[in-house]
């Protein structure tokens, strides 16, 4: 594969230098903090079972991409497919993040790993590890983060001191300073090189906006939707970037924020030892679920969240009440022709005995159940009234709206 074409960087985007920029709009939060609304009911939650891949160690980092997913563990990775462990795969790397990104021609997308030394590898389908960073135009950079940009392809990399952003033809780097914070979705790029203000990227027009927060203690943890709504949280404060581009305070912390992560169409949020979502109508938190509070949140494109503390993995699901089909309207399909193989502990590795299994799994149900019917295997009857049940109930678990997002 031909590697992508170097661009010559832009200037420098240090914070001594942004006054200079044009593009810059400094906005500030005066007045922005949002309006009291009647109280909302406490968010509900189930854990999402997930096959133990054995003794791996801690898992480092997790890639999501729906169908697949993979757990970084030191020296190993543990690969699912439609919730199975499919395979693991050893490597002698120490991971420090992990990504789904676009591949660098456009087609798919990969599984990327970057390990202590700065290295890039992606995990093949079938096959062992292989460096990738040249096929991004950065042979010789240290690659700490990587994240898709979304929206029109290409991806980002938080690199050692800079941000490169390869596009499919080229790859421009950014000098910008040590990095604290780094994420990227919806055509842009976010990073922060201290915990008083965050600096977002708009990649096709290379316009920088810079957006001041009231903090003052560590970097703020950063996300973008997938329209390209800029996230930001400090321990003590949740900001969301509204449709005129304005970054507003949404919640103020009961205890400390600690994660931040978006899932499909779905903003979690960790305060302390609870859990929470963002949305167009606000925040709400689980009561009392007792969470480990140091724990870092990755999204998945199902709409549930990863919860990964002291190298232990958990995942959970939204389940609230009335919001959604009920369990009871396809329990009996599922005791007729799926439990044998899909219960806790059964045949088929992949337990669908809830409704938020249903959830978590939902894209993968609809394309195996309905369009290519390879499920259920022979010897278990599936009636089209059954399929179409099935389609109606997966259909009817697509995750709430998104937040604002930006014009």
């Amino acid at each position: 594969m031909t590697p992508l074409r170097r661009a010559a960087p832009l200037a420098a985007l240090a914070r001594a230098r942004l006054a200079a920029l044009a593009c810059l709009a400094v906005l500030a939060l005066a007045g922005c903090a949002s309006q009291s609304a009647p109280p909302r009911p406490p968010l509900a939650v189930r854990p999402v079972a997930w096959p133990a891949p054995g003794e791996l160690g801690p898992v480092r980092a997790v890639a999501d991409d729906g169908d697949r997913v993979v757990l970084f563990h030191d020296g190993a990775a543990a690969v699912f497919v439609n919730g199975a462990l499919a395979r693991v795969e050893r490597a002698p790397h120490r991971w420090v993040s992990a990504a789904v990104v676009p591949a660098p021609d456009g087609y798919g997308t990969w599984i990327v790993g970057a390990d202590a030394e700065g290295r890039l590898l992606r995990l093949p389908s079938r096959g062992s590890f292989e460096p990738v960073a040249d096929h991004y135009g950065l042979e010789r950079a240290a690659v700490r983060a990587a994240a898709g940009l979304g929206l029109g392809g290409g991806a980002a990399f938080a690199l050692d001191g800079e941000i490169a952003v390869a596009d499919g033809e080229r790859v421009t780097r950014y000098a910008t300073g040590p990095l604290a914070a780094f994420a990227a979705g919806g055509g842009r790029v976010a990073f922060a090189l201290g915990g008083d203000e965050v600096l977002a990227l708009d990649v096709a027009p290379r316009a920088l906006r810079s957006y001041p927060l009231e903090a003052d203690g560590p970097a703020p943890l950063l996300a973008v939707t997938g329209a390209g709504a800029l996230l930001a949280a400090t321990p003590a404060a949740l900001y969301a970037e509204d449709s005129a581009g304005v970054l507003r305070l949404r919640l103020r912390a009961s205890a400390a924020l600690h994660g931040l992560a978006v899932s499909g169409e779905r903003v979690w949020f960790a305060d302390g030892g609870e859990l929470g979502v963002l949305d167009a109508s606000g925040a709400r938190a689980t009561r009392g679920a007792r969470l480990p509070e140091a724990g870092r949140l990755i999204g998945s494109p199902s709409g549930d969240v990863w919860l990964l503390a002291a190298g232990a993995l958990r995942r959970f699901a939204a389940d609230d009440a009335g919001a959604g089909p009920a369990w009871d309207d396809i329990a009996p399909v599922f005791d007729r022709a799926c439990a044998r193989c899909h219960r806790p502990r059964g045949e088929g590795g992949v337990d669908l005995s809830t409704r938020a299994a249903w959830a978590s799994l939902r894209e993968a149900i609809a394309r195996r159940v309905v369009e290519e019917r390879t499920m259920p295997p022979p010897g278990h009857a599936l009636s089209e009234a059954d399929r179409a049940r099935i389609r109606g109930f997966v259909e009817r678990l697509a995750p709430p709206a998104r937040p604002s997002a930006r014009p």
